[in-house]
C-alpha cells in the first residue's frame, strides 16, 4: 500500500501453507476492499519448492475459502437460508441447490458489477473521479476520503469507513472513493500540495486527514462539496459516530 501509494489492484503469491495469502487477504478487505487476491499452485504432477497444489481434502485450516456455484434461483434459496440462520443461533436450516451455475456463464449474470468503491493517487484525481462517475448509476451518492496509509489516525478511521460503506448502514447505497494524498507524510506536507490551495474542500483548501467529503450524486456532482473534518485523534466509537451522522445528514 505504501509502496504504490494505494494505488495496489492485485496482489499474486504462491501457496505453501497459505499464510502470506491469507494475511495480506485480511489486510486488504479492511483497507481495499477491491484488491483482487491471487493464488498459484502449481500444475498437476509439477514439483516446485516451497508451493505446492493442495488437494481439497488437504487445505491448510488457515485457508479460508467458501462458495456456492448455483444458478439463478438456487442462489436466492441460499442466501435466504444464510438470513434464516443468522436470525436466531441455533437453528439448522435446509435448502435445495437444484441448478449449477456453470449453464449460466454465458448470461453475464457473474459478471462483476462497475466498483462502487475505488482508490486514487492524488495526482489522478481529477480523471479517476469522471471515469468512476460514469461507471455508478446516476442517481448513487458519492464521498470521498482523503487519506494515506502511513498516517496513523487514518489507519483507525479507514476501516470504520470501509465498512460502513459496505455494509448494510448509512453508507451501504453509497460509493466511496478514497483518494491518496501522498506516498510519503513530507509530500502531504509540502506547502506546493495542490490540496493545500484546492477551495474545493474548504477556504483554505485541504488541510488535514483524513477527511470526509460528499460529492452528491453521480449525475449531479456539488460544485462545493459537503466536507467532514476533524476525524483526527478521536477513537474508533467517535469516528463512527461522526461519519454515521455526516452521511445521514448527506440523506
Amino acid at each position: 500500500m505504501r509502496q504504490t501509494a494505494g494505488q495496489i489492484t492485485h496482489f499474486v503469491s504462491s501457496m505453501g501453507t497459505t499464510g502470506t495469502s491469507m494475511g495480506c487477504s485480511r489486510y486488504f478487505k479492511e483497507v481495499k476492499p477491491e484488491v483482487e487476491i491471487v493464488g498459484l499452485q502449481p500444475a498437476e504432477g509439477a514439483q516446485i519448492p516451497g508451493i505446492r497444489r493442495w488437494p481439497k481434502e488437504y487445505l491448510p485450516s488457515i485457508f479460508d475459502e467458501e462458495g456456492i456455484f448455483a444458478g439463478m434461483s438456487s442462489g436466492g434459496a441460499v442466501s435466504a437460508s444464510l438470513k434464516i440462520a443468522a436470525e436466531a443461533p441455533g437453528r439448522v436450516v435446509v435448502c435445495i441447490v437444484c441448478d449449477r451455475g456453470d449453464r449460466y456463464l454465458s448470461t453475464g449474470v457473474f459478471d462483476p458489477p462497475p466498483p462502487a468503491h475505488h482508490s486514487c493517487y492524488y495526482k489522478n484525481l481529477d480523471l479517476t473521479l469522471s471515469q468512476h462517475r460514469k461507471a455508478l448509476p446516476e442517481d448513487m451518492p458519492l464521498f470521498m476520503l482523503f487519506t494515506a496509509p502511513w498516517c496513523p489516525d487514518c489507519t483507525t478511521t479507514l476501516p470504520i469507513v470501509n465498512e460502513i460503506f459496505t455494509g448494510q448502514g448509512a453508507g451501504a447505497n453509497f460509493s466511496l472513493l478514497r483518494c491518496i494524498v501522498g506516498k510519503t507524510r513530507e509530500e502531504w506536507k509540502d506547502p506546493r500540495h495542490p490540496f493545500r490551495s484546492d477551495t474545493r474542500w474548504g477556504p483554505n483548501g485541504l488541510s488535514e486527514i483524513p477527511t470526509l467529503a460528499c460529492l452528491g450524486t453521480a449525475s449531479s456532482p456539488l460544485v462545493q462539496p459537503r466536507v467532514l473534518s476533524g476525524l483526527e485523534k478521536i477513537d474508533r466509537e467517535q469516528v463512527r459516530f461522526k461519519v454515521e451522522s455526516f452521511l445521514k445528514e448527506q440523506g
